[in-house]
């Protein structure tokens, strides 16, 4: 398993703070209680910005969740950005402990992209996903499907890796959120959907569902 380069500077820094109080610390025992604080940064970090490796097997009948976390909603919802249509909408709620590097759901074309701005509600608020600072990436491949990206209470930075008229396939990265955020999948209604509510699901690897 890797750390992902996103997070390889803050994670040096960390390590770099620790050692030098632990140095510190041979004189003023203070540091040592500091470093042991640093230490569990660290570890966090290192757990938070893992990479692990995936194989992801490509069907384009299926679609991929985007992220790892928590099914907390499936509904049925007019999409007027991207799908211009109804769909139903899949939102993934991620902790800081989950893996946050997000991932292609389909085989496709990357057709439409939009960053806004905003607040920083708790992801789990109905509100965080038309209020929260977002991201939207549109694949077009045989469907379309939308994925939301939303910044959290903790999350201060919304990180994507592609651009319009970039081919992704099944499982590539197309982005991260930083500290605790949410996900939403935007997919059209013939797409049978193979989760339910609560259900714990892995980007590249969980099959959200299955074109009829």
């Amino acid at each position: 398993m890797g750390i992902h380069k996103e997070g390889v500077t803050l994670i040096t820094v960390f390590l770099a703070i620790t050692v030098a109080c632990f140095v510190l610390s041979q004189w003023w025992e203070v540091f040592g209680y500091i470093s042991i604080i640093f230490i569990i940064v660290s570890l966090l970090l290192v757990n938070f910005f893992r990479d692990p490796a995936r194989r992801t097997q490509q069907n384009e009948q299926l679609v991929y969740s985007p992220a790892d976390g928590e099914v907390i909603e499936i509904s049925r919802v007019r999409e007027d950005k991207f799908l211009k249509d109804e769909a139903t909408v899949v939102k993934i709620f991620m902790t800081p402990l989950d893996v946050h590097i997000q991932r292609s759901p389909i085989k496709g074309l990357i057709s439409f992209q939009e960053y806004k701005a905003g607040k920083f509600l708790p992801a789990k608020l109905d509100k965080a996903s038309t209020d929260n600072e977002q991201n939207l990436i549109g694949l077009e491949g045989g469907i379309k499907v939308l994925v939301k990206q939303i910044a959290g209470l903790l999350a201060r930075r919304i990180v994507w890796w592609v651009h319009l008229q970039q081919g992704v396939s099944q499982g590539e990265r197309i982005g991260m959120i930083k500290f605790g955020s949410q996900v939403d999948i935007y997919v059209p209604l013939n797409v049978e959907i193979k989760v339910k509510l609560k259900d714990k699901v892995k980007a590249g690897l969980t099959i959200i569902g299955e074109i009829k």
